[in-house]
Parts: structure tokens; sequence; C-alpha cells
């Protein structure tokens, strides 16, 4: 039985990891005002950035297209017995009921359509992507998508991500912070700690200024699973190593773990989208090997 697995391009996996398992990625929208651009296609982060900082407009983003969604169906449904569709969550984005109405269309007009699961990661960001190279080390075992889901589930409950951001600007303009919340925070620098909670974001603390709120954003998460002495961390940022690296030094330093890994990644384009420069994040796995 040949298995394939494919995901959104919000999962922000690395290159020489999408060619390493073979993953097959949707491209996320990207507006500014009328231009539309699809991440990693006709637009990079280079390019993204520019505009980011020399537009007036102040872009958007939507979830992959139904389009694109059927074709990459049909593509891989050519290839293999069945298709293993991990998106973004369904809390935070349409991605998912997208790619259920792309796998109805695909059902109803491919002459031998292949089983198609679509899996819904309650995260974002590089926990997708995790998630996507578990599942891609189980197919390399041998394993049915039946077989994999159930380890999944468990794998995907193991993990936790916390982030915070430098501005508050950008979540209040996405709709995810009230006008007061925003004035507020301006006023006495304030930042917020975020954890993901069944899929959706939430705000567990607000903390005064960027540096304490970038060690609180894994704190609290390093808390939550019970300090544990081995770990992987993933720090992720937005064109913010300095505090990518404050991160890895207090983990290095203060923690002082028996046994952990930490590497820094940078964040794409659908979550600086809304959360701006500057935000930075991490997710921490205690269950799986350290990924690269």
């Amino acid at each position: 039985m040949t298995v394939l697995i494919m995901t959104d391009s919000a999962a922000d996996i690395p290159e020489e990891l999408i060619k390493k398992y073979d993953l097959s990625l949707v491209p996320t929208v990207i507006r500014f005002g009328d231009e539309i651009f699809y991440e990693n296609v006709d637009l990079s982060m280079e390019q993204f950035y520019e505009k980011f900082d020399s537009s007036k407009i102040y872009p958007q983003t939507a979830n992959p297209t139904l389009h694109h969604q059927f074709e990459m169906f049909k593509k891989l449904g050519k290839e293999a017995d069945e298709v293993l569709n991990i998106v973004i969550s369904s809390k935070m984005s349409g991605s998912y009921n997208t790619a259920l109405n792309a796998r109805k269309n695909y059902e109803r007009k491919a002459d031998n359509p292949s089983q198609v699961f679509i899996y819904d990661s309650k995260f974002a960001t590089f926990a997708v992507g995790i998630l996507v190279i578990r599942a891609a080390e189980l197919i390399k075992e041998g394993k049915s998508v039946e077989k994999i889901i159930p380890i999944l589930d468990k794998y995907r409950d193991s993990l936790e991500i916390g982030f915070t951001v430098a501005d508050l600007v950008y979540l209040h303009r996405g709709g995810r912070l009230k006008k007061s919340q925003y004035w507020l925070g301006k006023l006495v620098d304030m930042k917020p700690i975020i954890n993901f909670n069944n899929g959706e974001m939430d705000v567990v603390k607000k903390i005064r200024r960027h540096e304490n709120a970038v060690i609180e954003s894994f704190t609290t998460i390093y808390e939550k699973k019970g300090k544990p002495d081995k770990f992987n961390a993933y720090i992720m940022h937005a064109r913010n190593e300095d505090s990518a690296n404050l991160l890895k030094e207090y983990i290095e330093e203060k923690i002082q773990p028996k046994e952990f890994n930490v590497s820094i990644k940078p964040l794409g384009m659908a979550i600086v989208t809304h959360t701006g420069p500057g935000c930075i994040g991490v997710c921490i796995d205690t269950e799986y090997k350290f990924i690269h």
C-alpha cells in the first residue's frame, strides 16, 4: 500500500525536510489589497517582508484554495492508495473545511479515487510540521493511515506551543485583540503570553516588557509539561533572532535540562501576517526524536 502526505504551507516546514520526506504542500493565500499571492510559489519570504515594510496596505491571509486542494488530491491520488492531508487548526483557519469540500469534489469526479483523510492538527506553524514529519516516518514503517491516526492523536496531545508578540498592533488589526486591550497594553508595555489549547490561541498571562514575555512564553509550557528534564525545543521567530538566541541561552544556562535539543527556525508568512515582525514562539516536544 502506498501512502502519501500533504499539508498547508502554513506548517512552516523547511525545504530540505520537504524534499527528505517527499511532502506535498498547498499554498496559503497572501493578499496585499487587490494583489493576490501564493505562499512560497510566487512570493518568497524575502519578498513578503519587502512588501510588508513598504506597502501602505496591511496584508491578509486566506486558506489554501479549493482548486489547489482538489488538484493536489487528484495528483497524489494517481500515485497512492491513501492520501493523508494534515491541516492547520480548524479553529484558526478554514483550511480544514476547504479540504473537506475538495475531497467531496475529488471523490465525485475521479474515476477511481484513492482514500483521502483530512487530519486536524489543532496547531499552527512548525507544530503542524512536526506532526507531518512524524506521520511521514510512520509511513516509511509501512503503516496505513488507519494505524497512523491514533498515534498522531496521542503525539499531538503531547505537544505544547507558547508565544508572544513584539507589537500588539498586529493582533489588534487582525481582530484577535480588542481596542481597549490594545491601548491598555501599549500604555503599560504589556505583552500577551499565548498558548495553544485544543486548537485555539489562549492568552494565559500578560507580562511587562518583551524580553520577559519571551522567557515566559517558554516557562508557561515548560511548567505545563511538568518541567521535563528531557525535551526538544523548536524556537520560531519573525525577524527576531536576538530574542530567539535569548531564549536558547535561557534554556541552556537557567533550565539546564539533562538532555535537550534546541533549534531556531523562521516563521512563515501566514503567522507573521497575524502576529507581525518580532513575534517569537517555542514548541516543546518530549515524545519524539529531534528534527533538524
